[in-house]
């Protein structure tokens, strides 16, 4: 795969990451820390966590066709490098309130879904364009051979 079509690949999962990861922030911050006023700094957290998601993914991308369960095991080594940089993140940062359990679990959880969800739609995005080149190839052989 070309360096280009690995940063438009990157790009495209960083604003899903982006999206889902400020969903978690708001449903996070509504559930536990209520009554917080936040400045504007707050807009820069999903993008710097967004970052960090995409990070996994330079690292394990590969030209070659891989099986199945190399697959997976790639994709659980991935969300454990997230899980570990974001728990980081959450522990060392002075507005997060890591002194609660339920604010841990639940932004831990909350990594995990952000993650799979992730996958997901990435999933539903490469279906969509694999079914739009089969296609393309069906008519272009249709076109050819009459």
């Amino acid at each position: 795969m070309k360096i280009k079509d690995r940063f438009a690949e990157a790009f495209r999962l960083y604003f899903i990451l982006f999206t889902l990861i400020s969903i978690l922030l708001m449903v996070v911050g509504l559930l536990f820390d209520r009554e917080r006023t936040f400045s504007y700094e707050v807009f820069l957290s999903p993008l710097v966590y967004a970052a960090i998601g995409v990070i996994p993914d330079f690292i394990f991308q590969s030209d070659k066709e891989i099986s199945m369960k190399r697959m997976i095991i790639r994709r659980v080594i991935q969300v454990l490098i997230v899980e570990t940089a974001m728990m980081l993140i959450v522990f060392a940062a002075p507005n997060i309130p890591s002194d609660r359990i339920e604010v841990v679990i639940s932004i831990a959880v909350g990594i995990l879904v952000v993650f799979v969800l992730s996958q997901f739609v990435e999933y539903i995005f490469e279906l969509t364009q694999s079914r739009k080149m089969n296609e393309s190839l069906e008519k272009y052989q249709q076109n050819n051979h009459m």
